[in-house]
């Protein structure tokens, strides 16, 4: 739970405030452009087709942890989510408080489970009260002493952590109806699980209109920097600081140890009216657990400390992902800090929206040697698809 804090009364400060400023980034182009003075032009175009664009990129759907729900979304009553091409029913036991997903399908005669109830560590269907286990399988049919073994729906893997409830999910293993083995399995991070840090907010903006291939290759695309991301923006707003510049130093590669594992760094600082700053420094490392599901920022403040951010990625549709933030920072780090630091971000990556709602992608592009390391990137990605599913070009 959000600890209480009292607001800072200066009109920074407020700016400052996610709780202040969340609600004006989730809204329209056209409300923003009231708020911000941005022109509506910079708002996605809901009548831009997404099928035609959707034609020009890989599969949708590559295998991945996925984020179904927040924690706090999964209490007594089921819970339905629509997400990577089927639905899905999660709900947590009323017996022993564990988290299971299903197909939300009834095996038996098609009601969805999300309008069911749980009972005794069970899924109940509204429809004939039909009993399913957290494995899938049947537990008890009202009108029937012996269930039938041979009926069961499919389950999926999960975690619960930080605050999230993921699945793994694999198109290939779906679509031959099982259930995947993840190859791999969530980190996790001392820091948050021995309390040195602790939970600072969460935040999740609008569905953002884009295959889950572009957040991942904007990582590797070194020279959008300078023009999307080389301002200075009041963190949670789109009000540009005049006069100062960010300069970025990035690099990617893909993890030595753990193949599905790739790094994006950045060592950003300030240059104010044409001077830098030199301890205006602040380092980022960006973790890619899989293709892009799960991206895992860590950022070292001087004097302040660390704060490590979950940023995940549903593709609730071809062209549609559902973003979600969770931070969390050390104890010594004030809120305001916590906060400015996220923003920053946050800021940052709203340029990039823009782009992605309305950007192809191009098989064969045409890349000059200091673009950044995109055909690598690509070779990486390409074993979160089935063999030859993706012909690459690369």
């Amino acid at each position: 739970m959000r600890s209480p804090v009292d607001k800072p009364s200066t009109w920074l400060a407020q700016l400052l405030d996610v709780r202040a400023l969340g609600s004006v980034l989730g809204r329209s182009g056209s409300e923003r452009a009231a708020a911000y003075g941005r022109t509506a032009g910079d708002a996605y175009d809901p009548k831009a087709s997404d099928a035609a664009r959707a034609s020009t990129y890989p599969p949708p759907y590559p295998d991945s942890w996925y984020v179904l729900a927040r924690s706090e979304e999964v209490g007594s009553r089921p819970l339905e989510v629509e997400a990577l091409g089927r639905r899905f029913v999660v709900f947590r036991s009323d017996v022993d408080g564990r988290v299971a997903v299903l197909d939300a399908d009834c095996p038996h005669l098609g009601a969805s489970l999300g309008g069911g109830t749980v009972r005794d560590g069970c899924i109940q269907c509204p429809f004939h009260q039909w009993r399913f286990r957290p494995d899938g399988t049947v537990a008890a049919v009202p009108y029937r002493d012996r269930v039938p073994s041979s009926v069961r729906t499919r389950s999926w893997v999960v975690e619960e952590a930080y605050g999230s409830v993921f699945v793994y999910f694999s198109s290939a293993d779906a679509e031959r109806g099982r259930a995947p083995e993840p190859p791999y399995r969530l980190p996790r991070y001392p820091e948050i699980d021995d309390g040195r840090f602790v939970y600072r907010g969460s935040y999740d903006p609008r569905v953002v209109r884009m295959h889950l291939l572009e957040f991942a290759e904007n990582s590797a695309d070194f020279r959008h920097f300078a023009p999307l991301h080389g301002e200075m923006f009041i963190p949670w707003t789109s009000m540009r600081v005049p006069g100062i510049t960010v300069v970025h130093e990035a690099s990617w590669e893909p993890d030595p140890r753990e193949p599905h594992v790739a790094w994006f760094r950045d060592r950003a600082h300030l240059e104010i009216l044409g001077r830098e700053v030199p301890r205006s420094g602040a380092d980022a490392a960006i973790e890619f657990v899989g293709p892009g599901g799960v991206v895992v920022f860590t950022f070292d403040v001087p004097d302040f400390g660390g704060a490590i951010m979950f940023q995940s990625h549903t593709p609730l549709g071809p062209m549609a992902q559902q973003v979600r933030f969770t931070w969390f920072a050390e104890r010594r780090m004030p809120r305001l800090i916590a906060s400015y630091v996220i923003g920053n971000w946050i800021s940052q990556w709203r340029e990039d929206v823009p782009i992605w709602e309305r950007k192809v992608y191009r098989r064969k592009p045409m890349l000059l040697p200091s673009d950044g390391p995109m055909h690598q990137l690509r070779r990486w990605y390409s074993q979160f698809y089935p063999d030859g599913a993706v012909d690459w070009a690369a």
